[in-house]
């Protein structure tokens, strides 16, 4: 019986079919995982770049609420009596209790002062990017008066070796009730052990107290806070090379600046003024750059702009063009990019 019909193999015309199917098959499948793990290389960078982008952005919200913070203080609409020397700018020693400072490219106006203008260019901020400085409440619990001060010039009393207390000396404090509220520098060498803030005049003290008179005697309902002056900034990350950060310098505070966030490439904020009398109303009459501001007092609203960006590299297909506080900006990389924006009430200066 022949059996060669039940042996016969392939043909070549039915082996070179086989294989360009098969060959069509892996083609699709190699170009399915592909195409999924650019996708979820794109969407986790863009994830990313979004978190990074709101922690920066609820960061400058919170502390630009809470900037020129006076505490307690509704029946009253005057500022704080500070008894602070002017000092040198690290920690803001005025009423206002906030700063800015126009990114214009070749410098900043008004010019720098104090640590911000003494950092070196390669780590310092970016000349294209705004900078904020506010003074705000360290710890905004606070300690309370534990006893009626004698005088204006006695030492306000706060709970001695307090478990909440931080205090320490030379640190910057504001003590506040619903009447009054003043601002000095603490001289008592351990005010954590003792609970005495002595404010001298003299010791070293930078920038130190111009007057031990607070012009007012604070009893038992008023409250003692620490404070801290903190400046923001755009640089260059020390995380991620060929990034940039929003960063922050905390005085009093660590000696070295803290990288808050990563991927923010640049910082606009316009303030809102307070037309006062021009107007009658406690409402915004403009907005206007740091440079454009002649009376920070008067600010009583901030519109903030970033520009955020991914911290990889080659995730758009091209470079990018985004519209940025009123400038086209056509990146160089191919960094994915989005705009933040959002306007915050300073509480302190809002009606």
């Amino acid at each position: 019986m022949n059996r060669s019909g039940a042996m016969r193999g392939m043909t070549l015309v039915e082996l070179m079919v086989g294989m360009a199917v098969g060959l069509f098959v892996v083609l699709v499948a190699v170009s399915i995982f592909v195409s999924t793990r650019m996708l979820h290389g794109v969407g986790s960078a863009s994830t990313r770049m979004s978190e990074n982008g709101r922690l920066a952005m609820d960061t400058l919200q919170t502390d630009l609420r809470n900037a020129s913070f006076v505490g307690c203080r509704p029946l009253l609409n005057e500022p704080p009596v500070s008894v602070l020397n002017a000092g040198t700018g690290a920690f803001l020693t005025t009423a206002a209790g906030m700063q800015g400072y126009r990114g214009m490219g070749a410098g900043f106006a008004p010019a720098l002062v104090g640590p911000l203008a003494a950092m070196p260019a390669a780590s310092g901020p970016l000349r294209n990017s705004d900078i904020v400085s506010v003074r705000v409440p360290f710890d905004p619990d606070g300690l309370g008066i534990v006893a009626p001060m004698a005088s204006t010039l006695a030492a306000p009393q706060v709970a001695a070796s307090s478990p909440t207390s931080t205090l320490a000396s030379g640190d910057i404090v504001l003590v506040a009730s619903c009447k009054a509220a003043a601002m000095f520098q603490i001289t008592e060498p351990n005010p954590a052990a003792t609970g005495v803030l002595t404010h001298g005049i003299g010791g070293g003290f930078v920038p130190g107290n111009a007057t031990n008179d607070l012009q007012q005697r604070f009893r038992t309902d008023a409250t003692v806070y620490k404070m801290q002056t903190r400046h923001y900034y755009i640089a260059a990350s020390a995380l991620h090379p060929g990034t940039n950060s929003l960063w922050r310098l905390a005085v009093p505070g660590p000696a070295d600046p803290e990288e808050v966030a990563s991927g923010i490439d640049r910082l606009a904020l316009t303030y809102g003024i307070d037309g006062g009398a021009a107007t009658g109303l406690q409402n915004v009459d403009h907005y206007a750059g740091a440079d454009g501001v002649t009376a920070w007092d008067k600010v009583i609203a901030v519109r903030l702009q970033m520009l955020i960006a991914t911290a990889k590299d080659n995730v758009a297909r091209s470079h990018q063009s985004v519209d940025f506080a009123g400038t086209t900006i056509t990146a160089e990389d191919r960094r994915l990019r989005s705009v933040l924006s959002e306007v915050v009430t300073v509480r302190n200066g809002a009606p």
